[in-house]
């Protein structure tokens, strides 16, 4: 155990008398059980938690590194969303913090929604299984005490578990609330919409703790998670492999357990990517080709500015190298990403990148053109839906000499059912067969959430509330490669065959 204000100078306790030194100690413990009324940390070093066989039966509660940095983030967040593989350690933490909560904050009402009325009340035994493991000095006398409630009267305090219903959480005014396996809740969005207010403004806490729930795509829980922080939420993620003593080696014999590879990725990720994948069967891009495409993820090379935003450099230019770049359009400030990408015709490599919700179209055609200036002006293909006719009008008033121009001889990239099968089916094959290369881990992450949406039979689009802006900018370029080929000095015999490749596909501007 660890003691508060207890000298630890091993010199200087040897010099002491044997009395001495058990004062010393005896203060210590005295100040340490003090302390952990008022601190959450100091708190656990006396929570002992119970191991069912085959386990070790009942323990210390362990500190891994992962629980210390959630012990720290549950001091300093208002509003915490937290995704997880199982047997983490989460449970037992937050059945320790409600607790704490409940004993020593005056008129603390905390409230644990769980799936259903079982998860409930095993989730209100571990706080009570922690209560009755403390020394009595850290105990206050007990009101009620039932399966759903201990109630803490000297405290005016409460500690309640309900089943998400309905109605749970309307009646009550909570100081915390913790949602355990939130993605699993079936009346989530209501719970939610109950307790959200009170604790906005009431000054309490709210914490949605889950894994993922992989038969539901578009939960509210998802929703939370992806938009943190711009919604006031702290997210948290934790793998598989933050638990002591797992690697590999478990995770393969473990994973031999479950007949359902999805499921099993499900409780047991390595990335947030793939705990809010969607399920193998509709997966556009194969799940075990992104996990490894995760091992090009790098930092950039450098940060250049771009106009009004910055640019992510992963490969400079090189001379005789030949490049192409697609954007992405967006409507602008908050809503989806626009995203302007610059490939390596040759290796495929995305060697730079712009991502931004901050650009209003125009603005988006200065920073790109900056960007592309430093690759000596690829051929360039602006996604022409919607907002990004402003984006290729501003990038003609700036005089950008090489922009794609269509068969009709419109600038920019049209997307239509037709372009739209063509560019997803040759971008799917690429990622597939690692001809293309991310750099960033925000890019490629949205591979992950492009979908055959088996509602639209089939069609590929990013599923619900996700992002694929990245996907699309990265398949935009990857169409120009065969005209980035044409770039340049062509030789004599290989007129004709470049006339008629611009003349059916595309026209430069110079």
């Amino acid at each position: 155990m660890r003691y508060a204000y207890v000298p630890h100078n091993e010199a200087y306790m040897s010099t002491i008398s044997d009395e001495q030194r058990q004062m010393l100690l005896e203060a210590g413990e005295a100040a340490s059980i003090e302390l952990s009324k008022r601190d959450f940390d100091e708190f656990l070093n006396y929570v002992k938690i119970l191991e069912p066989p085959p386990g070790r039966g009942i323990i210390p509660f362990e500190r891994w590194p992962h629980l210390v940095e959630v012990c720290q983030t549950l001091e300093e967040t208002k509003l915490l969303v937290w995704l997880k593989s199982r047997q983490t350690g989460a449970s037992w933490l937050l059945a320790a913090y409600s607790l704490w909560r409940a004993l020593y904050s005056e008129g603390a009402m905390v409230l644990l929604l769980s799936q259903g009325e079982e998860e409930a009340k095993r989730l209100l035994a571990k706080s009570r299984f922690i209560l009755e493991q403390l020394p009595e000095s850290l105990k206050v006398p007990i009101g009620v005490d039932s399966r759903q409630e201990l109630e803490f009267p000297t405290m005016h305090s409460n500690l309640l578990a309900l089943p998400s219903t309905e109605k749970a959480g309307r009646s009550s005014t909570a100081s915390m609330v913790i949602m355990d396996e939130a993605d699993y809740h079936e009346h989530l969005d209501a719970n939610y919409a109950a307790v959200k207010p009170t604790i906005d403004d009431g000054g309490g806490q709210l914490i949605l703790v889950s894994t993922s729930n992989g038969m539901v795509q578009n939960s509210l829980f998802k929703k939370v998670y992806k938009d943190a922080p711009f919604n006031g939420f702290k997210r948290l993620f934790y793998g598989w492999n933050v638990r002591p003593g797992r690697d590999n080696e478990w995770y393969a014999a473990r994973k031999l357990e479950y007949t359902d590879d999805s499921l099993f990725e499900k409780e047991y990720p390595a990335s947030e990517e793939e705990a809010l994948a969607p399920p193998r069967t509709i997966a556009a891009f194969n799940p075990d080709t992104l996990n490894m495409m995760r091992e090009d993820v790098r930092n950039p090379v450098e940060v250049m500015p771009a106009g009004p935003v910055t640019a992510n450099i992963y490969q400079d230019f090189h001379p005789g190298k030949r490049y192409m770049a697609g954007t992405d359009t967006s409507h602008g400030v908050g809503g989806d990403d626009a995203v302007t990408v610059v490939m390596d015709r040759d290796t495929g490599y995305v060697v730079a990148d712009i991502q931004t919700n901050l650009l209003p179209p125009d603005q988006l055609a200065i920073a790109s053109v900056a960007l592309l200036a430093r690759y000596h002006n690829p051929i360039w293909g602006i996604e022409d839906n919607d907002w990004g006719v402003l984006t290729i009008v501003s990038a003609q008033g700036m005089r950008y000499p090489r922009i794609y121009y269509r068969d009709d001889d419109k600038a920019g990239w049209h997307t239509d059912e037709r372009s739209r099968y063509t560019l997803w089916g040759e971008l799917i094959e690429a990622v597939n067969s690692r001809l293309i290369t991310i750099a960033s881990e925000q890019g490629l992450s949205q591979f992950y959430s492009v979908i055959r949406n088996p509602n639209k039979n089939g069609r590929i689009e990013g599923q619900a509330g996700a992002h694929d802006d990245y996907p699309l900018a990265v398949g935009i370029a990857w169409q120009l490669r065969r005209f980035a080929q044409a770039v340049g000095r062509v030789k004599n015999n290989d007129a004709d065959t470049w006339r008629s490749v611009f003349k059916r596909s595309v026209r430069l501007r110079w």
